[in-house]
């Protein structure tokens, strides 16, 4: 390299560089690029992904029923708060579930009142699937005594008390100021029919 050339082995042999054929020398040079800002820009935080995110977190398959779905939403949220029911399509039975409707209403409970003629273990089934945490049944029992079962949706437990304590009972629970087995302690529990 002093001298002004130089020996170089490659594969096909030595090949000599001489002054001529390399150039080094320093350089300056001025690169500018150019900046991009997107003008749209997607947020990820909409409330249909939060809907989503909900939904997906609610939903489950009861282990002992497979065809029974639920949505486990928490009573401060659920969109329906209450179904009432009467265990027939009676006019008195009706009567007293349109009074316990049209209570939980005015006070600002949501409720679903359902009078149809199919089975109460179905009317729970598809109450669950819409993710309303309790339901209310007016049987023959409500007419001669003025009772009713409150069922909770997760656990399906159900207990009988007086429809005028209905309001009080729902409002806690939906208010979250008790769980299900606090708000009914000392309260008769039902045996749960077949669903």
């Amino acid at each position: 390299v002093a001298e002004g050339k130089a020996t170089i082995a490659t594969s096909v042999g030595d090949k000599e560089l001489v002054k001529g054929m390399v150039s080094i020398k320093m350089e300056t040079k001025k690169i500018s690029g150019r900046n991009f800002t997107p003008s749209v820009i997607e947020p990820s935080f909409g409330i249909g992904r939060i809907m989503y995110c909900m939904f997906e977190h609610s939903f489950y398959v009861r282990p002992e029923d497979t065809q029974k779905t639920v949505f486990k939403f928490s009573p401060i949220i659920a969109p329906i708060k209450c179904t009432i029911f009467p265990l027939l399509n009676d006019a008195k039975m009706n009567n007293l579930a349109n009074m316990i409707s049209r209570t939980l209403s005015s006070d600002g409970v949501s409720t679903k009142l359902d009078t149809t003629a199919i089975s109460v273990g179905k009317r729970y089934a598809r109450t669950d699937e819409l993710g309303v945490p309790f339901a209310v049944t007016v049987d023959h029992r409500s007419l001669e005594d003025g009772t009713v079962t409150v069922r909770e949706r997760d656990s399906t437990q159900q207990v009988r008390l007086h429809h005028t304590d209905v309001l009080p009972l729902v409002k806690k629970l939906c208010a979250m100021q008790a769980s299900w087995e606090d708000a009914t302690l000392g309260m008769e529990k039902q045996t749960m029919a077949v669903e």
